[in-house]
């Protein structure tokens, strides 16, 4: 039977998939697979990105935030978000240099590095341990489909880490809770 994967990814992804034809030989989900275990399809920057997200890039406006560079597809796509935690990730580079596509398939998980990242006060870092735990069980289609869910509306309009209410229904998010500082 042939599927066209457009379709196929459209339903999984809803409308976030649009950015699957990116013509970089690497499907939408694997770009939202951050190598640390952070689901890239949560963050601000890459909502931003959306037309869905529009509404990201007033508030960042708002909190007199440089719009230059602010928009990203993923930590494994070829459009970075320009802060160098982003566009100059150690991690990132370190699972790259090691030939891993996640920390978690690394002989040294968990190293310093990682941990340092899970514990540096960012409440959406906090969880990528078990993140990375949960990516080695499942396998990452699996575990991208898990997220993408959990980072969607009951009304199918997807939200990022810190958004406390959708912004196309006004319904309360099951997110991080509000955080200023995190635009």
């Amino acid at each position: 039977m042939w599927y066209d994967r457009r379709q196929v990814t459209w339903r999984l992804f809803g409308s976030d998939a649009a950015l699957c034809e990116s013509g970089q030989g690497m499907t939408y989900r694997t770009s939202l697979l951050g190598a640390c275990g952070l689901y890239c399809g949560a963050c601000y920057h890459h909502r931003a990105s959306l037309p869905e997200g529009r509404h990201l890039l007033v508030e960042a406006t708002r909190q007199g935030r440089e719009l230059e560079g602010f928009s990203c597809q993923g930590c494994r796509s070829g459009v970075l978000y320009s802060h160098p935690g982003c566009a100059r990730c150690e991690i990132r580079a370190c699972a790259d240099e090691k030939n891993v596509e996640d920390c978690g398939l690394c002989p040294e998980f968990p190293c310093d590095r990682l941990q340092a990242f899970q514990s540096d006060g960012r409440i959406h870092h906090r969880d990528v341990l078990v993140h990375l735990e949960d990516l080695k069980a499942k396998g990452s289609d699996r575990w991208l489909a898990e997220q993408a869910q959990r980072w969607t509306c009951k009304c199918g309009a997807g939200f990022s880490w810190y958004e406390v209410l959708c912004n196309r229904c006004g319904a309360p998010l099951p997110s991080y809770g509000s955080d200023p500082a995190a635009l």
